[in-house]
């Protein structure tokens, strides 16, 4: 799970365009006597809105230690005796009754960011009662193909290139199969922008997504690779969007390269297969790119087949260790994580628990100060 810093939470603040864009939402949704839930709470700011808009109760929900300072915030501001503040991750939250709103946005440059959507699905289903409002409602993901040369050659070009001195296409190679963040001007887009993907946070039941991309190309051009952005209606009448063009968010826009640059000319197509599974917490990236000639339209090419999986640099021996046919068996730092554990469940103190282990493992811990530095870390993570 990614944590963002204070600062990241400030320029979310400011980013005006959003949080204005939020406050509309809650205030057309919020009745006085509302209990609310703010689903990944941060420093507290949607709190703060639901509270001024007349909520009764508000959970704000954030795993985060960031939740102490939203604390401080809501008290500076009179809040205190209608927020309760639940520092964990949502799955793990039980409310005595449930909300008549949700409001989240959890999202990263996309809604399909680490496990948002799962996120968002349960607490449909657990915190909203039946005819609450879900905030944000939908979400339309849309790709263009994108001329970006200064991003291409910058990221995944250039830097591999040494004049003909060494070989780095292996390097080359995995950095191709990665994407980032990025930002695309209009005149950067070599077809009309194209739906991949829309999400219905009322409905919705899964978190992966798949789906082909035909990109008609309307100018000559050289395509590096293609973008996606969201289009969010937050709530009837109320929408934010970081396509480019429009004033812009925080969150910019998703570049993902081809694997080699293509010249393209107009009336021909460029169609990608683009699909993304979570896995784990994470999502895989996958997209197949074929094309067509603008003389011969029939005629089909397939390109290239990148994964971000294919960028990820796995060592063998870490993937044998992955595979369903492994046998594993605990390596010493394995043992005294299990044996650390053991003891965290045997309701002892964690200075008693420190001296056992360091008692126990003298190569691993120089002292029993050494071995509560240790001990500490496992028990703020999972200690209730």
């Amino acid at each position: 799970m990614h944590f963002y810093d204070l600062a990241s939470y400030g320029q979310m603040i400011h980013d005006r365009i959003r949080t204005s864009a939020h406050q509309r939402a809650l205030a057309s949704a919020i009745k006085p006597g509302d209990v609310v839930v703010d689903l990944g709470a941060g420093t507290g700011v949607f709190t703060l809105h639901a509270c001024r808009l007349g909520a009764k109760l508000v959970h704000a929900i954030e795993p985060n230690p960031i939740v102490q300072v939203a604390r401080e915030i809501v008290q500076a501001n009179g809040f205190s005796d209608r927020v309760v503040f639940h520092q964990a991750v949502s799955f793990n939250v039980e409310l005595p009754q449930p909300a008549n709103v949700v409001v989240t946005d959890p999202r990263g440059v996309l809604p399909l960011n680490e496990r948002a959507i799962p996120t968002i699905i349960d607490a449909r289903r657990r915190l909203l009662k039946s005819g609450g409002v879900l905030i944000p409602q939908r979400d339309t993901i849309w790709a263009a193909l994108v001329e970006a040369p200064d991003i291409y050659h910058e990221r995944y070009d250039n830097a591999w290139r040494l004049d003909n001195e060494f070989d780095m296409e292996a390097a080359r190679r995995r950095t191709v199969n990665g994407f980032g963040k990025c930002r695309v001007e209009p005149n950067q887009l070599l077809s009309e922008p194209t739906r991949w993907l829309s999400l219905d946070y009322r409905v919705v039941e899964g978190a992966s997504a798949c789906g082909r991309i035909q990109f008609e190309v309307n100018r000559p051009g050289t395509a590096h690779g293609f973008a996606l952005w969201f289009d969010s209606e937050l709530i009837d009448g109320i929408s934010i969007s970081n396509c480019p063009g429009q004033p812009k968010l925080i969150y910019g826009q998703l570049f993902f390269p081809f694997e080699e640059q293509l010249l393209v000319l107009p009336n021909q197509t460029i169609t990608v297969d683009l699909r993304a599974d979570l896995v784990a917490g994470e999502y895989i990236w996958q997209w197949t790119t074929h094309t067509t000639g603008a003389a011969s339209p029939e005629t089909i090419e397939t390109l290239y087949h990148q994964s971000s999986l294919f960028g990820s640099v796995l060592a063998p021996e870490r993937l044998r260790k992955m595979s369903d046919e492994h046998i594993p068996s605990l390596n010493e730092e394995g043992v005294v994580h299990m044996r650390a554990l053991e003891l965290m469940n045997t309701q002892r103190r964690l200075g008693e628990i420190a001296q056992a282990i360091a008692a126990e493992f003298p190569k691993r811990f120089s002292s029993s100060d050494d071995a509560l530095g240790f001990i500490g870390e496992l028990s703020a993570r999972w200690s209730s």
